[in-house]
């Protein structure tokens, strides 16, 4: 049968037909790229903004990854704990000269208080190893700001007022002492001998406004840098010196002849600053300080960088029940073997805040008080 003009292009339009549907049927298997979901899942994005796993620890993402914010923007948003857990290490602001809290010891090695401290309180939180980053004591808060440090132990007293920071549980209690000419011993033994006299301090807010509110009309003189605060009592530039204790029983032992005639004229505390906002890493701060304070080697570690002593309170003193500090000797021991009750230490040491810089620093041939 012949087929006529119109009846050969009907049977084009069928086989054109037939190819294009075969076509679609078969695509996925077409020599060619296609659009079916084999492809579509080789090529799909990857990464934290589409629900895939973060990088492992080992392999942290590069800067420009949205997961791993800078540095700083990480410490204004928390989770400062979580990266010290998982790089193993945390960066710790202090001060790169401030014995006894840190310095570099004969043997050009790392030492001090809080040095040794810092070590302690990272373990605790889940730290591996502690990294030192010195900075001048005002320059400290701003780098905790920047994300730059992720903690700071330098002997700061908690202060509100700094932007940006939160602090731990006190980890050394200490106060104000009063440091004088030795010969002058006799004559300014307390805050009240100084009114209207010449008061040396270190260039502290806070000893400055102790003088302020508890010597009348005195003469405050300021100073800063590296020295000049006992020298000015040695060279009769100034009556008294008001000054932290623990650099005062560590800057005394250069200074002869000045003598601590009065401790604990107020009651502070050093504590940790910390990242404001980081509340994961202010919990296991202060857990970590609060359960090494309750170890007798913390008693050991105040003795070995914060003990003093001062012949002014190695006297008898005349119509007082004492007892003189034997070698070995604890509060505990002499509140047990004296008064017949361990518990009762505190009543001694409440006695004798004037007398001794801590519970935990007497010494022998100090007289105590006794109740």
């Amino acid at each position: 049968m012949r087929l006529t003009l119109a009846g050969k292009f009907l049977l084009f339009l069928v086989g054109v037909a037939v190819l294009c549907f075969a076509a679609w049927t078969y695509r996925d298997r077409l020599p060619f790229p296609g659009t079916g979901s084999e492809n579509t899942a080789q090529t799909a994005p990857t990464g934290p903004a589409y629900g895939t796993a973060a990088p492992a620890p080992s392999q942290p993402a590069p800067a420009s990854t949205p997961a791993s914010p800078a540095p700083s923007q990480a410490a204004s948003q928390g989770g400062v704990l979580s990266r010290v857990r998982e790089t193993g290490i945390i960066r710790i602001g202090m001060e790169p000269d401030a014995p006894p809290l840190h310095f570099i010891n004969d043997r050009k090695q790392e030492d001090g208080f809080d040095f040794r401290l810092a070590a302690i309180v990272s373990t605790g939180i889940g730290a591996k190893r502690v990294q030192v980053v010195e900075a001048d004591y005002e320059d400290l808060p701003d780098k905790l700001r920047k994300g730059e440090i992720d903690l700071i132990m330098a002997g700061y007293v908690p202060d509100t007022s700094i932007d940006g920071v939160d602090w731990s549980n006190g980890y050394l209690d200490f106060g104000l002492a009063m440091i004088v000419h030795e010969g002058m011993v006799a004559t300014l033994r307390s805050p009240a001998d100084l009114a209207g006299k010449r008061v040396a301090i270190y260039d502290d807010p806070a000893a400055e406004r102790w003088v302020k509110e508890n010597i009348p009309n005195a003469r405050i003189s300021k100073f800063s840098g590296d020295d000049g605060w006992f020298e000015a009592v040695e060279t009769d530039r100034a009556d008294a010196l008001i000054y932290d204790y623990p650099f005062a029983a560590e800057e005394i032992k250069a200074h002869p002849r000045t003598v601590i005639v009065k401790y604990n004229l107020n009651q502070s505390k050093y504590a940790a600053g910390i990242p404001e906002g980081n509340y994961d890493l202010i919990y296991e701060v202060n857990r970590a300080i609060d359960q090494f304070k309750a170890t007798p080697q913390y008693a050991d570690l105040m003795r070995e960088y914060l003990s003093s002593s001062s012949e002014v309170f190695m006297k008898p003193i005349a119509g007082r029940k004492t007892y003189t500090v034997k070698t070995g000797d604890t509060l505990t021991r002499i509140a047990s073997a004296e008064l017949g009750d361990m518990v009762r230490w505190k009543e001694i040491w409440d006695l004798n805040r004037d007398r001794v810089a801590n519970e935990n620093l007497i010494y022998p041939r100090l007289v105590l008080l006794m109740p």
